[in-house]
């Protein structure tokens, strides 16, 4: 008697733990990758944050300066050209009556002189009228300013001062062809002195923010 093979139940198929660790792995990978890119935005948008707030606070420091002087408007090409006359007049008339308003102090390597002023006045003049900025670099290099050499920014510092300075001499000087008697010299030597000490306060402010900014970008890099 033959007997009948009892056919067998099909077998039912399940992941291979191989499969089920690749899985296991590339979520694993994927969590990772998300887990850098949030790190890598999280750091962009600190040091993002943290350049503008320096730049903020650097053009605050400026604003306050542009507001605390007389400097809010640029005089027109038509006054600037005589103011610069009229500052030499200035300083030819100080120089005579012994007043030495902007003479350089022993080791004082950025003070600019009355004859420096009268330099740099020209060259102002000459930029105005060729409807660009001074080079500071440039100028920075030249024999009469190479105290200035390799700190442009230091002598960009002192444009604030000379314009002070051609709006006092172009008034004085008007005041004089209008026959009128000179006043508020003692004014004009206090404010010279104040705007010197300023603008000293406000380039340190400014290199420390850029110390400031470049050890946060240090700490968020690591």
């Amino acid at each position: 008697m033959m007997t009948t093979a009892r056919p067998q139940e099909p077998s039912k198929s399940t992941p291979s733990q191989g499969s089920s660790e690749d899985t296991q792995q590339s979520k694993r990978k994927r969590d990772q990758d998300e887990d850098e890119v949030d790190g890598e935005s999280a750091k962009n948008k600190t040091a993002r944050v943290t350049r503008n707030a320096t730049a903020e606070a650097a053009e605050a420091v400026e604003g306050e300066t542009i507001r605390q002087t007389s400097d809010d408007q640029e005089l027109s090409l038509a006054d600037l050209a005589e103011a610069v006359p009229a500052l030499k007049n200035m300083h030819a008339r100080m120089k005579g009556g012994k007043r030495q308003v902007g003479k350089r102090r022993s080791g004082d390597k950025f003070k600019l002189s009355p004859s420096l002023f009268d330099v740099f006045a020209d060259r102002y003049l000459a930029a105005r009228n060729a409807h660009k900025g001074v080079d500071y670099q440039r100028l920075s290099t030249t024999k009469y300013f190479k105290d200035f050499k390799g700190h442009a920014e230091e002598l960009r510092t002192k444009k604030p001062e000379l314009k002070v300075l051609l709006k006092k001499a172009l008034a004085e000087q008007r005041e004089i062809d209008a026959g009128t008697p000179m006043k508020n010299i003692e004014a004009l030597e206090e404010e010279v002195a104040r705007l010197d000490v300023q603008h000293k306060e406000d380039v340190a402010k400014c290199k420390q923010l850029e110390v400031d900014i470049k050890q946060q970008e240090e700490q968020h890099s690591l």
